[in-house]
């Protein structure tokens, strides 16, 4: 056997089932972003992140097993959760790893373009040039989602206007190409989602048309491109919990069932459980309707992939 990360799943009996429900690879966890519409507002816990050679030893073995089976994943399979791709940066020998390396990994051996939803680069320099390399390969992408909000901890500033109009540049020559996502054949390799409540729909489709015309796109393109739900998506924003409890946005939809539970059924986009590999190696199972997270254990300890090196809770980032 030569996915040999995998012997304890193999062990246990489960590999067909996580494989069959594997939705997701982490390349990072946890989220200081705090953005206001995010299950990760408040959260405190170091980002997280996989090594790469630690990430590229997994996805290779994951990889090699779904192909000794003859199969091929059954959905996309992200590198994040309630986390920023683009913040994935670690030191792997003389060099820097970034989003784009992570994707070249899953075109390489997972036979798929990587999904990103992304709030943008923030400026930061390793993060947009990631999104260079990546509209300048786009094979190396399934799909990007470029999310726009007023829950931004930036959202009215001059920065944040140059910021994501910087990133609409970059990744606009994407919008030529269809998408390679699975769960999204019609849609477009690059597509924003502008997400805001009721009551700030005006003030946020406002300033999205500000930002495409900084930048560059021309004005008689920009109605068309808001018109159009594969080029810009106008979403509400759901109260799915955070760190802190509660949504604190205002007029956020509750979807609160009478248990007291959240419930948001999405049958159309994904399935209700996936398995996840974290970062420290564990394997759990994700509710992705009742947004929880449940360890797989087995005789009490946690079920864990055989690596050396996985992240251990400290914050793995480039200098």
């Amino acid at each position: 056997m030569s996915f040999n990360t995998l012997a304890p799943v193999v062990r246990a009996g489960l590999l067909d089932e996580v494989l069959d429900g594997l939705g997701f690879i982490h390349a990072n966890d946890h989220c200081r972003r705090n953005c206001l519409h995010c299950p990760a507002f408040g959260d405190q816990s170091p980002v997280i992140m996989t090594p790469f050679a630690t990430l590229t030893k997994v996805v290779s073995d994951v990889g090699d097993a779904y192909r000794e089976r003859g199969r091929s994943p059954r959905r996309s399979i992200a590198s994040w959760r309630i986390s920023d791709p683009l913040d994935y940066l670690v030191r792997s020998g003389s060099g820097i790893r970034d989003t784009y390396d992570v994707g070249v990994l899953w075109r390489r051996y997972l036979d798929q373009g990587i999904y990103l939803v992304t709030n943008g680069s923030e400026g930061k320099r390793q993060a947009r040039e990631a999104l260079r390399r990546l509209a300048g390969d786009p094979e190396v992408a399934s799909q990007i989602k470029l999310t726009i909000t007023p829950c931004d901890q930036g959202w009215g500033t001059d920065r944040y206007l140059d910021n994501i109009a910087q990133d609409i540049a970059i990744l606009a020559p994407l919008w030529d190409l269809g998408s390679t996502r699975m769960e999204d054949p019609q849609g477009r390799r690059f597509r924003i989602n502008l997400k805001s409540t009721a009551e700030r729909r005006d003030e946020s489709l406002e300033f999205l048309e500000h930002a495409l015309v900084v930048a560059g796109v021309a004005r008689a393109k920009v109605e068309s491109l808001m018109e159009d739900s594969t080029h810009v998506a106008v979403k509400d924003i759901y109260d799915l919990g955070s760190y802190a409890g509660d949504s604190p946005v205002k007029q956020a939809i509750n979807i609160k069932g009478d248990s007291g539970r959240r419930f948001k059924p999405t049958a159309e986009a994904r399935t209700q459980y996936q398995y996840g590999i974290y970062p420290d190696g564990t394997i759990q199972m994700i509710d992705m309707y009742e947004f929880q997270v449940y360890p797989v254990a087995l005789g009490g300890e946690p079920l864990r992939l055989n690596v050396d090196g996985a992240a251990d809770g400290r914050t793995r980032r480039a200098s």
